[in-house]
């Protein structure tokens, strides 16, 4: 079993926090109708299209990082990145007071996937460079 690389899981952790802040922004300026005077998630309304539209950037955003990491890092590195969406997951919904089981569970399997797919997305072009 190959060992982590702590490293990279801490650099893919900076990288991935500030795609997905970047990204939250973005969809804050598209969105912002939507977002008014919404002082919860529960509050705020928007349609089904601006929904997917949000789903995207923040699936890009971890995807994204996980191929910088993939392609920067030396060696085989394909679980930090996802490790790295996981703990960014965990920091985010501790900073906007969202933490729970519940939403880590939800909020950290897609991250996570696209960060794994993302490194190993990295790794390849990394390898055909």
């Amino acid at each position: 079993m190959p060992r982590l690389d702590w490293k990279w899981i801490a650099i893919g952790l900076v990288i991935m926090v500030i795609l997905s802040l970047l990204g939250g922004l973005l969809v804050g300026m598209v969105l912002g109708t939507g977002l008014e005077g919404a002082t919860s998630p529960e509050a705020m309304t928007l349609s089904g299209g601006q929904i997917v539209l949000a789903l995207i950037v923040n699936i890009l955003s971890f995807l994204i990082g996980g191929v910088i990491v993939g392609l920067k890092s030396a060696g085989r590195t394909i679980l930090e990145p996802g490790i790295s969406a996981l703990i960014a997951v965990f920091l985010l919904l501790l900073i906007s007071q969202q933490l729970t089981v519940m939403n880590l569970l939800i909020g950290g399997v897609v991250p996570f996937l696209a960060g794994v797919a993302g490194g190993w997305l990295g790794e390849k072009r990394g390898a055909v460079s």
